[in-house]
């Protein structure tokens, strides 16, 4: 019975193909919204995932303010309430941190390297191109050893460079594209804030691309010395710690915030983090950022749910002699009720199906214009034909009972 039920489904969908893909419409665009924004939002954390783990595990950040803290806590360090999670405002505004921070975190215990670095907001500009789009940092030497940036051409600036405030800069694959295309770089001018940087160095394109808000291949680096003086500012937005050994990144961490507490008067107004850490907090934002528009997309399966029983319902109307002569020659009311359900069951899972084919191709299209890979897992694409299911369940009931309760008598009367 069900089987015929089934066949019987597939025939009155034949039979108006309009009708039925315009039934189907609101369950497709709410089925590709929902796995497009969880594939990208996936996507968008692999390749975090993939180009923090790439630097290792011996990686420490120290921050300004208290990001993902456990609570408030007293000058004497014990927990006073509770209250954790990520805290955007501690985040923001003038750093907290200084280059005594940073000759302190020097001198700590089983700390191999440090790298300070700032941010400066400004146009690059080459000639008569000019850009707005590069990430333009301050920072030392040391940086490029501990985030392990291979060069392309040239080489990354000296602490010698450093010291002597040069004007010379490092370009990462992007921005020399945007800058040069296809032409050389090196010993070339450009200009940040009025002031002429001779390119020295081109990095490699990196696998990872985007990260933390911003493209590692679309980004400058010069200076912090010579960074401090073009911006007239002394502010050290993040340091770097590279630690001797992996087994030794917990007792490192606890002893550069005892350190650094010394210089803060006691307070713990910066954040000494991890890679798993950073991947935390990053993956916490995303994830009530991709909720949040995952419910919002959720709404259409809702439309899409309530056209199904509309629709429905008129079918249930448009048909009733079919229902009269199937009642007259022996099928049950549990027989219309099923044949009815099923018909929007299967509406509703065939839209499922082809809102997910289509998320498959919206993901091909990210990728190769966006250049983020989204990550379609099973648990996703189960989810979402389950809902598809549940929708089709939950709102033919009506039209199917509907259709159950007439009366052979007076369905015959139609014809």
């Amino acid at each position: 019975m069900i089987l015929q039920n089934i066949k019987m489904a597939l025939i009155s969908i034949r039979s108006a193909k309009m009708r039925s893909f315009l039934t189907m419409l609101g369950i497709i665009i709410g089925v590709f919204a929902v796995l497009v924004m969880i594939g990208i939002g996936d996507g968008v954390k692999s390749q975090v995932s993939s180009q923090v783990s790439s630097l290792g595990s011996n990686l420490l950040t120290v921050t300004s303010g208290q990001i993902g803290g456990s609570g408030t806590t007293a000058k004497n360090g014990q927990q006073q309430k509770g209250g954790g999670g990520f805290n955007f405002a501690s985040s923001v505004g003038t750093s907290t941190l200084t280059s005594q921070d940073v000759k302190t975190i020097e001198q700590t215990k089983n700390v191999t390297a440090t790298a300070p670095f700032n941010i400066v907001s400004s146009n690059v500009a080459y000639q008569d191109l000019s850009t707005s789009s590069p990430f333009i940092s301050g920072t030392t030497a040391n940086y490029s050893d501990i985030r392990q940036l291979k060069l392309e051409n040239g080489a990354f600036f000296t602490t010698k460079d450093n010291d002597n405030n040069a004007k010379v800069a490092v370009l990462g694959a992007d921005t020399k594209q945007n800058l040069f295309a296809d032409g050389d770089a090196l010993g070339k001018e450009i200009v940040i804030r009025g002031q002429k940087f001779t390119v020295v160095g081109v990095i490699k394109k990196s696998d990872t691309g985007a990260g933390f808000g911003a493209s590692s291949d679309d980004i400058v680096y010069i200076p912090i010395n010579t960074a401090n003086q073009v911006t007239n500012s002394n502010q050290i937005f993040r340091i770097l710690v590279q630690v001797n050994d992996p087994k030794n990144i917990s007792s490192t961490q606890n002893a550069i915030k005892d350190a650094l507490k010394t210089n803060h008067a006691g307070q713990e107004d910066f954040s000494v983090l991890t890679q798993e850490d950073l991947l935390s907090t990053f993956n916490t934002i995303l994830d009530l950022l991709t909720a949040f528009v995952v419910a919002i997309a959720s709404i259409s399966l809702l439309v899409g749910g309530i056209g199904i029983m509309n629709i429905m319902l008129v079918t249930v109307s448009e048909r009733t002699r079919e229902i009269g002569i199937r009642k007259a020659i022996g099928a049950t009311s549990g027989n219309i009720l099923s044949q009815f359900l099923i018909e929007a069951v299967i509406l509703s899972v065939i839209g499922g199906l082809l809102g997910l084919a289509l998320s498959y191709v919206a993901g091909l299209v990210v990728k190769k214009f966006a250049g983020i890979t989204p990550v379609f897992s099973l648990k996703a694409l189960v989810l979402a034909l389950g809902v598809s299911l549940f929708v089709g369940v939950v709102f033919g009931v009506a039209p199917a009972i509907k259709a159950a309760r007439k009366r052979p008598i007076q369905a015959l009367k139609a014809l």
